[in-house]
Parts: structure tokens; C-alpha cells; sequence
């Protein structure tokens, strides 16, 4: 890199730094670039794929037909905004002494041409569930919530990769999101900034939004979360917590933080975790503070982000002892 795009950089990252955060007293963006996501962003959309999933497929565990369907259609949705390269990968792993066949869900959102920081971040929830629910809030919720924001971001310009993940057999051990970060070569693993996961985002009867590190620790992401929750919907606290897909990203050294409602609702991992006890409004504000963190580092006018450096726009938030 040549020495006068450095300073270039450096000095709009000062400015960044600097730049103060608030929310709106109406609840409005208190930055105009988180509408550009914010304001996109469609709850009915989430619910509806919500819906699809938990009533229409029902129970959707590792290796059954559910879990197939599950695949296809999460393939048609992420096709029909636009995406070129959906993946699916293939894995195994072993349950009850059976090698059991299940499935990730891809769609890479390329930067665009001569805008390419070199960066990526990864967004990811799981389509699964255990084998007895229909699990419209673990995790369908998520997942609609991931397609929505893969909607959002299919034509928003950017300078960084962005992955949208569904992962397979979180339920059984985590082992889509294990699968998927074993697979991640070590330019990879260096290149990804970033790992928001979406689990368990919409239940009525759920707690508040809190964002969970596998070391209790902040990072990256959770600086990210706090920033864009204070200028788009209120202060979101971080807490300790493994138990979902950041684990694995976490333990590759990537920062990683679980987003999720706790306590948790009555109807965890059973057959009443229907669509009836899903809140558009949890959808919607979850969202919305994932899309806007992620906006504020890979949007194309913004210098790229180091790992080892704290959110572009710092905010005091506090840890919260985990209540599940």
C-alpha cells in the first residue's frame, strides 16, 4: 500500500473514531448510512419465512426430510435476490453410532470491483432443530432473520465480503458451524474480521437482546453491536456464553458474538416453539442492529477494519451476568 493512501485511511479512521453515537429520541437512526439498511430491512419478510419453516416443513433435525427441504428452500430464497455463488456443503458427523449427512447454506455477497478491502465477515444462524419441534424461534427466527439481511445486502455496495451462513446439526453439537471453520484455510480465517450469529432472535416470551462472547470478554463484534444498537434502537449489553455457532470462530481466534434473547422463553426445545409466540418487533429491532453493524465496516466508503482495533465508533456498554 502506498504511503499516501495510508494516511488517507488513517485519518478518516480518526475522524470515525471521534464521531459521536446517539440514539434518536424517535427511535430513528441517529447515522443517515444505517438507513440504508434500517429502513430496508422488512419484519414480514422474516416472519413469513418464519412461518414457511416451522409450519409448512416443521421439525427440521439433522438428516431427515425436513432438513432437505430446508436446504431447497433456502437456496431458492437466497437465488431469487441475485446471488451467483450459493453453496451447499456436505458434512458427517457421527450420532448414536450412525454417521449422520447434513447441510450448510452459503451465499457470499461479493465487494464491489476496485473497492475490495480484503476482509470478510461472516453472518450465520442455524436451520435446524431438534428432532421433537417445529422451531419457529430456534431457529427459525434467525434464519429468516439471515435471509432478510442477505436480501438487504444482495445490492448494497460494499468493500468487504460478506458470508451469510446457515448451518446444520447446531442442535447436535454444533457440528455445521465446526464443519464450516475447519474448512476455513488460515488466509481465510486471517481475512475474516468479524462472526455475527442469529439464534433464537423473536420469541415474545423471551428476555432482552444480549450479545454473548465464548469468553465473556468484548470484541470487535460485540463493539459493533453496542454502537449500532445506540444509534438505531438502545444499548445492547454483552455477557458469557458458548452453547451456539460463534464457538468455533471464537476458537480460530475470529471475533465472534452470539445474538440472542435471555431469559429464555418456556417453550425452548419443545413442540411449543411456534410461530404463535414470535414478536415481529423483536424481529425487526434485531435486524436492524445486526444490519447496521455490519454496515458500519462494509460499506464501501469506510477504511477497512483490523481486527486487533475496537468498533469505528466507540460506546460505553457493560456486561450483563447471563440469565438463561
Amino acid at each position: 500500500m502506498k504511503g499516501y493512501k495510508f494516511t488517507s485511511l488513517f485519518f478518516v479512521f480518526l475522524m470515525l473514531l471521534t464521531t459521536p453515537v446517539f440514539a434518536a429520541s424517535n427511535g430513528e437512526s441517529g447515522q443517515a448510512f444505517d438507513n440504508k439498511v434500517v429502513k430496508r430491512v422488512n419484519e414480514d419478510n422474516i416472519y413469513q419465512h418464519i412461518s414457511y419453516l416451522s409450519e409448512v416443513i416443521g421439525p427440521r433435525g439433522a438428516g431427515t426430510e425436513g432438513e432437505l427441504a430446508t436446504v431447497d428452500y433456502l437456496v431458492d430464497e437466497l437465488e431469487s435476490y441475485g446471488y451467483k455463488d450459493v453453496n451447499v456443503y456436505e458434512f458427517t458427523f457421527p450420532s448414536g453410532g450412525n454417521e449422520v449427512t447434513a447441510y450448510n447454506v452459503e451465499a457470499v455477497k461479493e465487494p464491489m470491483k476496485n473497492h475490495d478491502n480484503g476482509q470478510q465477515i461472516i453472518v450465520g444462524a442455524h436451520h435446524d432443530t431438534v428432532p421433537w419441534g417445529p422451531g419457529a424461534n430456534d431457529d427459525a427466527s434467525g434464519t429468516g432473520a439471515l435471509l432478510e439481511l442477505a436480501r438487504v445486502f444482495a445490492n448494497t455496495p460494499t468493500d468487504t465480503t460478506i458470508k451469510f451462513v446457515a448451518f446444520g446439526a447446531e442442535e447436535y453439537g454444533l457440528w455445521g458451524s465446526r464443519r464450516y471453520a475447519e474448512a476455513m484455510t488460515e488466509d481465510e480465517v486471517e481475512r475474516t474480521v468479524a462472526m455475527f450469529q442469529l439464534d433464537m432472535v423473536g420469541s415474545v416470551d423471551a428476555g432482552d437482546l444480549v450479545m454473548f462472547t465464548a469468553d465473556g470478554e468484548k470484541n470487535t463484534v460485540t463493539d459493533l453491536g453496542a454502537a449500532a444498537g445506540s444509534r438505531v434502537s438502545e444499548l445492547v449489553p454483552y455477557s458469557e456464553l458458548g452453547r451456539s455457532d460463534h464457538v468455533p470462530f471464537h476458537n480460530l481466534g475470529i471475533p465472534a458474538a452470539l445474538f440472542i434473547h435471555t431469559p429464555l422463553e418456556p417453550w425452548y426445545h419443545t413442540e411449543d416453539d411456534i410461530i404463535d409466540y414470535i414478536s415481529k418487533e423483536k424481529l425487526k429491532d434485531v435486524a436492524d442492529i445486526v444490519g447496521a453493524a455490519i454496515y458500519q465496516v462494509a460499506r464501501k466508503d469506510t477504511p477497512a477494519l483490523e481486527r486487533s482495533q475496537v468498533a469505528p465508533v466507540p460506546v460505553d456498554y457493560y456486561y450483563e451476568e447471563p440469565i438463561l
